[in-house]
C-alpha cells in the first residue's frame, strides 16, 4: 500500500479534497512512520547521494541514521559534524563540504519501490487514517469536535494492535 492510498482513504473518510490536504496529509503518516520502534518493520540500508545546494537529502522512508560517511570512509557524526533538518543533512559551514560531494547514508528505514514510494503494511491502513482524522479534527475542530476523541481513541487503539 502506498502512503496516496492512505491520504485518499482519510480525504474520503473526512469528505475533504484531496488536492488541498495531501501535502499535509503525507507530512502526517511521516510522522507516525518516524515514531515505529518496532524492529520488525524496520529494514537496514545504504544508499550514495550528493551534496546540492550544501544539503545532503535523506532518502524517502529512512527513521534512524546510522552512518553519513564519504565514499572513500570518512565518517561525519551527528550533532558534531551536522544535523538532520527537513528531511536534509546539514553539514556545519566550517566543515566547507562542496556541492557535488558524494556520500553514504546507511540508515535503518522503510522499504521503499523504485520510484521512492514507502510499502506501508496493509493493516496500518486504519491505524494512519485515524491520526490523520485526530490531527485533522484538532485544526478544524468547530466541524469536527464531536468526533476527534473517536479518532484518538481509535489510532491508539491500532497502533497497539500493529505494533
Amino acid at each position: 500500500m502506498k502512503i496516496e492510498d492512505v491520504i485518499a482513504a482519510a480525504c474520503e473518510e473526512l469528505q475533504v479534497s484531496y488536492s488541498e490536504n495531501a501535502m499535509w496529509f503525507k507530512v502526517l503518516v511521516n510522522q507516525v512512520l518516524k515514531t515505529f520502534r518496532s524492529g520488525e518493520n524496520l529494514r537496514y540500508f545504504s544508499v550514495t547521494d550528493e551534496v546540492l545546494d550544501s544539503r545532503l537529502p535523506l532518502p524517502e522512508g529512512w527513521v534512524r541514521i546510522n552512518v553519513v560517511r564519504t565514499c572513500e570512509g570518512a565518517r561525519y557524526c551527528e550533532h558534531y559534524d551536522y544535523e538532520i533538518q527537513n528531511e536534509h543533512v546539514i553539514f556545519e559551514s566550517a566543515l566547507e563540504i562542496r556541492d557535488g560531494s558524494k556520500f553514504v547514508i546507511e540508515y535503518k528505514g522503510f522499504p521503499v519501490d523504485q520510484a521512492g514510494n514507502v510499502y506501508l503494511k496493509d493493516q496500518w491502513e486504519r491505524m494512519l487514517v485515524a491520526y490523520i482524522g485526530w490531527k485533522y479534527s484538532r485544526r478544524h475542530f468547530e466541524r469536527y469536535a464531536p468526533v476527534m476523541e473517536n479518532y484518538k481513541r481509535e489510532y491508539q487503539l491500532q497502533r497497539a494492535a500493529n505494533m
